[in-house]
């Protein structure tokens, strides 16, 4: 047990490094990749290098890729497309094909990183340890899903904090959504390419402004996000509810 906890420990560790690493990266490129999008795939693509390098090599957090349960995760993964939907339906003007293949490439770079990160690694470790508590596999996905959110705040550093704060919430319930449907489908591919899609229909739709503009008062915004977002919360529990706990990946 003590080894479990000290793995699970050096993770959440790990966790919290990588996304200082990834805010360091977006400084020190800041000023040598002037291209925006250019820039953000670098820094994406070697954190994603890192990430799986280490958990191979070091963590040994085996990543599930099976097939069996694919068809119950789509459907398990219905709500997701609601955002999505409503990220490319706010697409005004469509960017040149470069720069749209690359955004795609960068969505899926995104989806990759942040799904083996927070699902692939963190989620399955906290689930792995706590399996034997009550609600352990509940707590694990709220406790990676509040880290998620929280990662989110690196944003900051170029947008406003009531949109930052817009993301924080929004990624919260999406990590819930999609932590319930990795534990159930047994597959992270899934996971990435529901998050892959969210991401590009955000990004063709920003490509101009770079990130969201809420206007709205901090509070406005807190209370509009827990009342959005909430059924996606519980969608994410209902997904690992107690008569399901025998389907659910270990």
């Amino acid at each position: 047990m003590r080894v479990k906890e000290n793995k699970a420990g050096r993770i959440v560790v790990f966790v919290i490094l990588m996304i200082a690493l990834l805010s360091v990266l977006r400084w020190l490129t800041g000023k040598i990749i002037t291209v925006y999008w250019d820039k953000l795939l670098f820094n994406e693509l070697c954190v994603l290098v890192i990430v799986y390098t280490i958990n191979k090599v070091y963590f040994k957090i085996p990543l599930a890729f099976k097939r069996e349960k694919l068809k119950k995760g789509v459907l398990l993964g219905i709500p997701v497309l609601i955002p999505a939907l409503i990220n490319y339906s706010q697409i005004k003007q469509i960017p040149t094909i470069t720069l749209t293949i690359k955004l795609i490439f960068f969505s899926i770079i995104v989806g990759c990183f942040e799904e083996i990160l927070f699902r692939g690694v963190l989620l399955r470790s906290l689930a792995r340890r706590w399996q034997g508590l009550k609600n352990g596999s509940a707590w694990a996905l709220i406790v990676t899903s509040l880290f998620f959110g929280l990662a989110h705040l690196t944003n900051l550093t170029h947008q406003s904090l009531g949109s930052t704060l817009y993301q924080v919430e929004f990624a919260f319930s999406l990590g819930m959504i999609l932590g319930g449907i990795y534990l159930r489908s047994h597959n992270l591919f899934l996971c990435i390419f529901l998050h892959a899609l969210i991401d590009s229909g955000a990004f063709i739709a920003n490509w101009m402004n770079k990130s969201i503009t809420i206007s709205l008062p901090i509070i406005w915004i807190l209370i509009v996000g827990i009342i959005i977002f909430t059924p996606y919360c519980l969608l994410g529990l209902f997904y690992i509810r107690p008569n399901k706990q025998m389907e659910l990946l270990k």
